[in-house]
């Protein structure tokens, strides 16, 4: 399902005292099954440019097109909307509040006016989606979870609706490192199962490194740069200039290269690095060289 954001700009408060643009003039496309990583620091427009796919936001210009309905349309029915297109939000566990981890996932589809029968099977399919066994948790209070499985009831609340899209804002935010790790996994799982569309926001580059299919840079309110994670990871320079930085694979690889090794300077994953080591020392399984365009700078205007 594909999804057209065209010259999109959004102002909390206009007219006010307090007025400030959080995106401006953004211009992007989003195709079927793409796994679309959108980095930028606080108050760079990630979170402000993805409500409005689903329709949570209007912009103060231009307009988002979802499957060809153009949403930021008066009259459009956004309840249809958001059943195409998923959002979960950070911390999504706060927003937690039935008594039982059936019930909070079931809260979506009830709403959707569904049966009782469909309503049940999609609680148990969100569950397995998400890696939860229905049969221990479906009757126990979420509260009663740890923080790591709580985040995965909100996530199953929202795949219940069966999106076509999923947004994720800072999905790992919070937790330990092995909570982190789990909830990585799952997200990689969701998308490699295919047919749904993954949005992650992130300011983690290490996250975003190992997951992501394409990358949207926002800084200030704009879109700065999209590309492959290769693409756009190798343009350190401009990242560094905006404040942000690479995943900690390039950086030892550019701390290898300094010291003499003979490695790409692109490789952006450590699993990278390690092949290319191995293949330094003579691994018969050595990878092959992913070369590729650069990555698309957006113009200023854009």
């Amino acid at each position: 399902m594909p999804i057209q954001i065209e010259h999109l700009s959004h102002t909390y408060l206009p007219g006010s005292p307090f007025s400030s643009v959080a995106i401006h003039d953004v211009t992007l496309d989003i195709q079927d099954g793409e796994f679309i990583g959108i980095l930028g620091h606080t108050g760079s427009g990630k979170t402000t440019l993805a409500q409005h796919l689903n329709g949570l936001l209007r912009p103060t210009e231009g307009r988002v097109v979802v499957d060809g309905l153009d949403i930021t349309q008066k009259g459009i029915r956004l309840l249809e909307v958001r059943k195409k297109v998923g959002l979960v939000f950070q911390y999504p566990e706060h927003q937690l509040f039935e008594e039982t981890v059936a019930k909070d996932i079931a809260f979506g589809p009830k709403n959707m006016g569904l049966d009782k029968a469909e309503i049940a099977e999609r609680v148990q399919e969100a569950c397995a989606l998400v890696g939860l066994p229905f049969d221990q948790v479906a009757d126990r209070s979420p509260f009663e979870l740890s923080g790591g499985q709580m985040r995965r009831v909100a996530i199953a609340g929202v795949l219940a609706m069966r999106p076509r899209v999923l947004i994720l804002d800072e999905p790992t935010a919070g937790l330990d490192p092995a909570g982190r790790r789990s909830i990585l996994d799952m997200i990689r799982s969701l998308h490699a199962k295919g047919g749904l569309t993954v949005i992650m926001i992130s300011h983690n580059m290490d996250d975003i490194a190992s997951l992501a299919t394409r990358l949207v840079v926002m800084s200030a309110g704009k879109l700065v740069m999209t590309g492959t994670p290769r693409e756009v990871f190798g343009q350190e320079e401009l990242l560094k200039s905006i404040g942000l930085g690479v995943p900690q694979a390039a950086e030892l690889t550019h701390a290898l290269i300094a010291q003499g090794f003979d490695l790409p300077k692109d490789l952006y994953t450590l699993e990278e690095v390690r092949d290319h080591l191995l293949r330094l020392v003579g691994c018969p399984s050595a990878p092959k060289e992913d070369q590729g365009p650069g990555p698309k700078e957006v113009p200023a205007h854009a």
